[in-house]
């Protein structure tokens, strides 16, 4: 099945459907989407968010990023902006000067990043599901890079819809494929690293552009041991109890047969 959509220079942008539940049902490929920030003219945006039903956008870029690159969608199409700083461009980069510009330090504050999130973070995405479960359409999660703000808010997504953990994981290593361009992705930091008057250094950037088993298992890991599990975790720190999840299937799965 093919999963990743052409629109514009963005990156990242593709469905999550096809995926198998424990119960049996099948993810929507035409209800669930996730991607980098959207960089395309905006009639083409228009078009092609029409074309896919996405009707709410949920957008976890800082207000610096969103500002540097501000989202353009039609009038009957909702943003959600979710903020979430913790992970931002420009706090990544303070970080990786504070921990130092190596390889090693690149892969260290990825882990911090993702504690992080799934710690500090958590009122960002109990937002999220509380607005999916009070409104209807496809859904499109969003952030700078689409891997990591995103990627996590993915990975609670599909989890709380029972999708099998090796699937979710399987999921979130997509965006490795996304930066797979290593030319292309690595020019995405050029900006930051001339700001210091440095050349780009590929071993730094490529660990951070990258999505790693590690990376998401910090999430999973601090979620088992600090909240009991992941049903635990989706019902008492995001809300997401049975009721709340049940309108989640219906809206993002098919039954099976």
């Amino acid at each position: 099945m093919e999963r990743f959509f052409t629109l514009g220079k963005t990156s990242n942008f593709r469905h999550m459907g096809g995926y198998q539940t424990a119960a049996g049902a099948t993810t929507r490929a035409d209800r669930l989407y996730r991607s980098g920030y959207v960089n395309a003219p905006t009639a083409e945006v228009h078009a092609t968010f029409d074309r896919l039903g996405i009707a709410t956008v949920y957008d976890f870029r800082s207000p610096i990023e969103r500002e540097k690159n501000p989202l353009a969608v039609a009038a009957d199409v909702a943003v959600v902006e979710l903020g979430m700083l913790v992970a931002s461009v420009e706090n990544l980069w303070n970080m990786l000067l504070a921990e130092g510009l190596t390889p090693a330090g690149a892969e260290k504050i990825m882990g911090d990043r993702y504690r992080e999130l799934t710690r500090e973070e958590i009122p960002g995405y109990r937002t999220m599901f509380q607005h999916m479960v009070e409104n209807d359409g496809g859904a499109l999660v969003m952030c700078s890079f689409g891997k990591d703000r995103a990627g996590i808010a993915s990975a609670l997504l599909l989890s709380a819809l029972g999708v099998l953990p090796e699937q979710v994981e399987a999921d979130y290593l997509l965006s490795a494929v996304a930066y797979a361009d290593e030319d292309a992705a690595i020019s995405k930091f050029e900006q930051f690293f001339s700001a210091q008057g440095l050349p780009v250094d590929r071993e730094i950037v490529l660990p951070i552009l990258d999505a790693r088993p590690q990376y998401l298992n910090v999430a999973f890991d601090l979620i088992d041991r600090e909240a009991g599990g992941m049903d635990r975790f989706l019902h008492t720190e995001l809300g997401m109890g049975p009721a709340e999840r049940e309108l989640l299937v219906r809206r993002f799965t098919r039954p099976r047969g």
